[in-house]
This record gives structure tokens, sequence and C-alpha cells, in this order.
């Protein structure tokens, strides 16, 4: 078996050397205490550097070295030794000097002893010597990928892991920037085919000045991981937007929120009418539950469908699938709820050509209903396409199963 260890450099020429001889003195240690081990491959890859940081690399001997004149990201520069890289496992691990290459062992270990396919060096953790306002910044990222993924890895952006080769085609794309590494962190934690852990390690303080913008890269950080999530989790989002519409939608209904009396609900109990004022709470009120609505049930139909994107086993199950096989017979009582609200109304419009102005309240609530059935129906046909998807994609791996030989 052979291991790959690919390091990128971009004008390090301070300590591309120190950590190329520590680099080859881990990978004799490594083979040592891995029995699987039959070679362990280092490549510097020279991400477009102006100073020596290639010529220092190719002084130092059994080490491949790749260059390019023009930067193209540190992302491209890991992709690309990855591409040269003949091993079955692969690492990585940044060329400042802040990480230690004998911490691969415990690496390996991580993901014999557990069956992982991506493990991670963390950095959080007392003995690290990342500055202060990076560990606050990874926190957040950490923070934000763990209520997406339900996950406990603490370092997203840690920039030395381990990974399977073959892992990679379930990771990519990946972006090219410093992005990767969290971009890399939030696939495999969503991905339900991989799995994914980490190991604390230790972290010094870098050699020379760091090429990370504390605020640019922390906002790339930040949406690498929000766009990747919306591929995987699209549910979580839309809920949270129906969520967050349906709340001040239930609060214009109920609560008296500057008016002269209270919401159209209870004054309604009260007083058996609606006052004029509450025209516009309500029209907006409508608004409001209607794109609850629509944001809700497009979540539902959008992670079956990235399901099948991503391979996943099975459709949804559980409550979701409940609700998508509903939205017809839902669909269908909304438009009903609308003509029983509007039946005064439209039999006043039939007699006398007009609608009187003590009825202006049920086209308002009435159009809310149409709205909404109208969307359940149209998304009850989408969550069909999506069900013959599934079906369509489930006889598929079925009949492969039954083609593929033997072990």
């Amino acid at each position: 078996m052979i291991f790959s260890i690919v390091i990128p450099a971009y004008n390090e020429e301070d300590a591309v050397k120190d950590i190329l001889n520590r680099s080859k003195a881990a990978a004799k240690n490594l083979k040592a205490a891995v029995s699987e081990l039959d070679e362990v491959e280092i490549i510097l890859v020279s991400d477009g550097s102006s100073d020596r940081t290639e010529e220092r690399a190719r002084e130092i001997p059994g080490v491949k070295v790749i260059a390019y004149p023009d930067n193209r990201g540190y992302g491209a520069a890991i992709k690309t030794g990855f591409e040269a890289a003949q091993g079955e496992w692969l690492g990585f691990l940044d060329s400042d000097g802040t990480c230690d290459p004998e911490f691969f062992k415990n690496l390996f270990d991580a993901a014999r002893e557990d069956g992982l396919d991506v493990v991670l060096g963390s950095r959080m953790h007392p003995g690290s010597k990342m500055p202060p306002v990076r560990i606050l910044g990874n926190w957040i990222f950490r923070t934000l990928v763990n209520l997406i993924g339900e996950s406990d890895v603490s370092d997203t952006a840690s920039g030395m892991r381990l990974m399977r080769r073959d892992s990679l085609k379930r990771l990519y794309p990946l972006p090219d920037g410093l992005h990767f590494t969290p971009a890399m962190s939030v696939r495999a934690i969503l991905d339900p085919n991989l799995s994914i852990g980490e190991r604390p390690m230790p972290y010094e303080e870098r050699v020379g000045r760091s090429k990370l913008s504390v605020v640019k890269d922390g906002v790339r950080f930040l949406r690498i991981i929000l766009e990747t999530a919306l591929t995987y989790r699209p549910m979580k989002f839309f809920s949270w937007a129906a969520f967050l519409l349906a709340l001040p939608a239930v609060a214009l209904l109920l609560l008296r929120l500057g008016g002269p009396t209270a919401g159209p609900i209870p004054y309604y109990l009260e007083n058996a009418r609606i006052a004029d004022w509450m025209l516009f709470r309500l029209m907006l009120t409508s608004v409001l539950l209607a794109s609850s609505v629509f944001l809700f049930s497009l979540g539902l139909v959008a992670q079956s469908l990235v399901g099948l994107v991503h391979h996943e086993k099975a459709p949804p199950e559980g409550w979701r699938a409940s609700v998508t096989r509903r939205f017809p017979v839902w669909g269908a009582l909304s438009l009903s709820a609308a003509l029983v609200l509007n039946r005064r109304p439209l039999s006043a419009y039939w007699a006398t050509g007009e609608i009187p102005n003590e009825f202006w309240v049920f086209p308002v609530a009435g159009a809310l209903f149409v709205i909404v059935g109208i969307e359940l129906l149209a998304f009850c046909v989408v969550s069909r396409i999506s069900s013959l998807l599934w079906e369509r994609e489930l006889y598929r791996r079925k009949s492969t199963d039954k083609q593929a030989p033997p072990p």
C-alpha cells in the first residue's frame, strides 16, 4: 500500500526545507509503524511561488516537486498533488511548520480503528497555538456545520488530514482557494456514504507571514459552508425560512402589535366581525403564510431530489414522506375551504353583481387558501416525479447488483 503526502506551498522559502526533512523522517517512522504501508511518497506543489520555495524544495532528495508559474490557490495545489499521487491513501499538511508530519500515524490509527474515510487533525484544543481570532472563527464555523450536519467535528478548516483515495469521487468538486478544507469537511460530514473523524494534534506558530485574510477568507469559508450544506440538507434551510415567515404571520393574527384592539382572530371571536383597519394586516399575513407553506413544501421535495443526486440508499422516510403523500389531500381541502369561506360573497355577487363591503375579509382569506391549495397540488406533482425517479434508481441498483459477478 502506498501513502502519498501532498504539501502545498506558496512563498514558503524559510520553512519548506524543514517541513520536507521532517516529512521524510515521519515517512520512515510511519512505514515501520503501519505494517500495510509499502511506500510513502512526498509531493510538494509550489503554487506559483515567487521566492526560492521551489529551488529549496528541489535540494531535498526523494521529494517529488511540482511547480507552476501562476498562483492558482491552496486547494488547486492540493488537487494537483492528488492527481500526481500514486497512493491508495492521501494526506496533506501545510508547509508553514505549524503541523507535525509525525501525527499522520495518529490519523492512520484513527482511520483503522474507527473505519473512517476522512480523518482530520484538530487544532481546537487547549495546547494549540492557533491565534485567538482564528480560534473564534473556527468555533463559529464548527458550530454552524455541526448544527446542520449533527456531527461533533471541532475543526472544519484543519490543514492536516488523511483520506482514502476512493473517497475523492464523493468529495469532489472542491474549490481552488483556502476554502478547500471547510468545503471538504462539510461534504464528508453531510454525505451519508462517508465517515469522518478527528484527533487533537499539536499545532505550532507558523514560520513567516500567514496568507489567510481573517475577514475575506472568513466570508468565503462561511459561503462555501452554507452553499455545500444547501446541496445536502435543503430541508433544514427551507424549513427554518418557513418558520421565520410563519412566526410573524401568527403574531399578526393573534397579537395587538400597535393596533387599537387585539389581533384579527381574537377580535373576530369577540365581535363576530373584522374591523376595516385590519385589511392590510390580513393581506400581509396571507403573503407570509402562503410563502411559508411554499418554502416548507419546496424543502421537502428538494430533500428527496438531493438524496437521489447523492445516491443515498433510499428516499426520505418517516414524517417527511407522510407529509408529501398528503399534499393532494391538503391541497384539495385548501381549495374547498376557499369556496366555503366565499359562499356568501359569491352568492351575493351572483344575485346582485356586487359584493357588499361587510364581506371584504372573505376574499382576502379565500385568496390565501387558493394560493396554498395550488402550491400543494403543484408540489404533489413534483413529489410524484421524485418518487418515480427513485423507483427507477432503485430498480437500476437492483439490476446492477444482480449482474455483478460474485466476489
